[in-house]
Parts: C-alpha cells; structure tokens; sequence
C-alpha cells in the first residue's frame, strides 16, 4: 500500500471515527411527524359532552394549528382538546381506530407548542393507545389508552424533547376499568390518535394553544454498538493494513525485475511524451498572443478554483465581423495585419488578470477570473465600443461580436464553452457589432 493510499485510507477511518463519535453524542434518528396540514385528519372536543359549556374552534396558520378554547367552569373539570388522528379513515369516513400507528419503536416525542391566555399555561399531550384487551368503542367510547404527559410549554420556546419513558397512564381510566396488571403500564402499540388539551387546572376564560410541530424519534444505533463498530473499524484496519503490507513485500520480492522493466516503459513513454509536448506551441505565430494549448492551463486552473472556493468565473468569445470579405477585398497580408492591430488593442484594453488568446482563426478570447456575467458584460460592451471606434488599420471600419457565459456551479468546460460560443453565434446573427449573453 503506497503512502498517498495509506494517507486516504487513515483519513477516511478518521472522518468514520469522527462521524460515529457525533453519533454517539448526537445519534442518528429515525423519525415520524405528524401531517398538521390534513384538515380532515383533525378535530376538536370539549366538556360539552360532559354537560359543561366550554367551546372552542381550530384555525389553520403557517405556524400550525390553533386551538382557542373558552373555557367555562360549568363543569367541574373543564377542558378543550385538539384531536390529531393517525389513523385513516375507512370508505364510509370513519376513522379506523383499530388500525393506528406503532409508536413503540420511539424513544421521545418533540413537542413544538406554546400557550396564551390563562396563568396555569400547562396543557396535556395525550397518545391514545388501542388493544383488543381492553378496547371496545362500541360499548366504552373512552377505552382507547390515555398516555399523558403534562408540561407548561412556554418554558420551551423552542420547543422540547421529552421521553416516552416519563408518560403515564392517567389515573382515573385506570380505576375506571379492569386492567390487568401487564396491560396498566404506558402502552404505544397501536396508536391512531394524539390529542393536545388544555392543563388539568384551568380558569375561566380564554386559552388559545398553537401546535407548530409533533415529531417522534429514536436512534438507530444504540451507543453500546457504536463504540463497538469503533473498536472493530480500528482492529479490522490494523489487521487489513498488515497483510496488505505483507503481501506487498513478497510481490516486491517476486516481480523486482518486472518492475523495473515498467519503470523503464513508464520513462521512455514520459520522455516521448515530454518531447511532443515541448513541440506545440503555446503562442500563436503570428500576434504573439497565447494559442488554444497556451490558454487551456489557465482555463483549467480557472475552472478548478472557481468550483472549489465559488468564486465567479466567465468568458468572453470575440470574433471579428466580416473578416473573410476583407482577407478577400485587401489581401492576406491586410488581413494579418487587421489579426495583430485587433489583439494589440484588446489586450491594451483588458484588466491585467484577464487571461486573453487567439483561439482560431478570426476568434479570440478572454478569462475573467473572479468576474461575474454582469461585469464580464460591461467588459465586452467597452471593447466592443472601442473597436467599433477606433481604425485599426486605415480605409477599413472594423466591428466586432461578443458572447459572455458565466460558469454554473458543476459545470463542465464543454457546456460552458458551448453556452459562450451560443451568445457569440446570436450576436452576429442578430446583426453582429454587438454583446450578447448566456443564461
């Protein structure tokens, strides 16, 4: 195993050691929220139903779901509640109590909920649990399960994390009925409906509860097996690295020769390449300005740091207008003479860490590193301007068209290209002597 191998191989056991130790302070959850924009799937209820006048009403915002309660002590414990339901409902619009959610997984519920309106701001969260043993609706409306926790909300602003653990089954369902000791306990097997309901002690007047968010969660991986994958990640990399090193060694000894043999192939392929490389050019013959091969270093250099610090990069495609007419009314030697007047000026007229080239023909262009489209835009106006102004050669009006891209983020350099070289098509077929600009 060379060392660049060995160094990627302990970085990326490090970044795993690291990422299981987050998880070991952080966890990694699984978790289940309730739906608050299903309409359908809420409800309301207060002690009307107990004789008593308490009313209340739901309003749906971007926050959540508000419960505005009127609470009268015509009964003697008053109460409203909102209903939330996990179970769906059957073709006739019931709701299917018998089928809810297995909430057993679930080790904290988060509760995002905040109160107004009454001193005693504490409300009760409520999962109603079903089980065959002990629910019947049909003969006791009230035997789903009620597993209560009773918090003041507003002491969590910003919402609060509390465990399933410290829910308790309410006492007086309890003494209402004949559960067997196993059964008596808190019990989230089956749950097809959560309620939010105002505090056990409440005055009279008007409470109103906002419910923002109800997420439950557990952790995927117990913190027992996390320090136990890190203990096995670690040991099983030792012993891989080992017989890897092994290995290495006795190839090393078997093959010497043979790699010595690749190694002079390598050199002689690396000294003919070198060679044909020294042979290209990188200046164009004739203005003296980087050619194509001179430009694509800095392209690429340009490209790589504009993806990996996001710093604007764009280009400008420059192609004289009606070049082969005048090659063809003045001659060649007019014509060159028009190639290096035209690059001397642009070069004069660009900032100093522009990058500019003749790419072919009568086609040139420019690097603007750290640029975004609009400057880049402004850039190619002002030269196009100056060109269209100034007589590069006498007896001869020279115009120019222009077409700017900026690189988009992951951006290939053959797409980028083609959106540059796209902007300069549409600028001479729109009449050319002018800028145009990619998306």
């Amino acid at each position: 195993m060379n060392s660049s191998l060995r160094t990627i191989s302990l970085l990326i056991l490090i970044s795993a050691t690291i990422i299981a130790l987050f998880a070991y302070e952080n966890g990694i959850y699984k978790t289940y929220s309730v739906d608050l924009t299903r309409q359908e799937q809420m409800g309301l209820n207060t002690d009307l139903s107990q004789g008593g006048q308490t009313t209340a009403d739901i309003t749906y915002t971007d926050e959540g779901i508000m419960l505005k309660c009127n609470i009268s002590l015509e009964y003697q414990w008053p109460y409203c509640e909102l209903k939330l339901h996990l179970a769906e409902r059957e073709d006739q619009g019931a709701f299917n109590y018998a089928k809810g959610v297995d909430l057993s997984a679930y080790t904290e519920v988060f509760l995002n909920i905040s109160t107004m309106g009454e001193a005693n701001d504490q409300i009760r969260f409520y999962i109603r649990n079903y089980n065959p043993l002990y629910t019947n609706l049909y003969t006791d409306g009230n035997s789903l399960k009620i597993n209560e926790v009773e918090y003041s909300p507003n002491d969590y602003p910003n919402g609060k994390f509390i465990p399933i653990k410290d829910f308790n089954v309410v006492s007086w369902w309890l003494q209402a009925r004949d559960i067997p000791l196993e059964l008596r306990g808190v019990e989230i097997s089956n749950s097809p409906l959560l309620t939010v309901a105002s505090g056990g002690l409440v005055d009279e007047g008007e409470i109103t509860i906002l419910v923002k968010e109800v997420t439950f969660r557990y952790n995927l991986i117990s913190k027992e097996n996390i320090l136990f994958s890190i203990i096995a990640m670690w040991f099983g990399s030792a012993v891989i690295a080992l017989l890897v090193q092994l290995k290495s060694f006795r190839s090393r000894l078997r093959q010497s020769k043979s790699q010595q043999l690749k190694q002079n192939e390598v050199m002689a392929a690396l000294q003919l390449e070198k060679q044909e490389l020294e042979k290209l050019a990188k200046r164009d013959a004739l203005t003296g300005l980087r050619n194509r091969v001179g430009l694509s270093k800095y392209l690429i250099e340009c490209e790589e740091k504009a993806h990996a610090q996001r710093i604007p990069f764009s280009l400008i495609f420059i192609d004289i207008d009606f070049f082969k007419r005048i090659n063809d009314e003045h001659g060649h030697s007019v014509g060159d003479d028009l190639l290096i007047q035209f690059g001397r000026t642009i070069n004069e007229n660009i900032r100093q860490k522009d990058k500019f080239a003749r790419w072919g023909g009568e086609e040139f262009i420019i690097l603007c590193m750290d640029t975004k489209r609009d400057k880049a835009i402004n850039l190619a106006q002002k030269l196009c301007k100056l060109i269209a102004e100034k007589p590069l050669l006498a007896g001869i009006n020279t115009t120019a068209s222009f077409g700017v891209a900026e690189l988009h983020r992951h951006e290939s350099t053959a797409s980028f290209l083609e959106r540059a070289d796209n902007a300069l098509y549409r600028a001479k077929t729109n009449g050319r002597n002018q800028v145009q600009a990619a998306d």
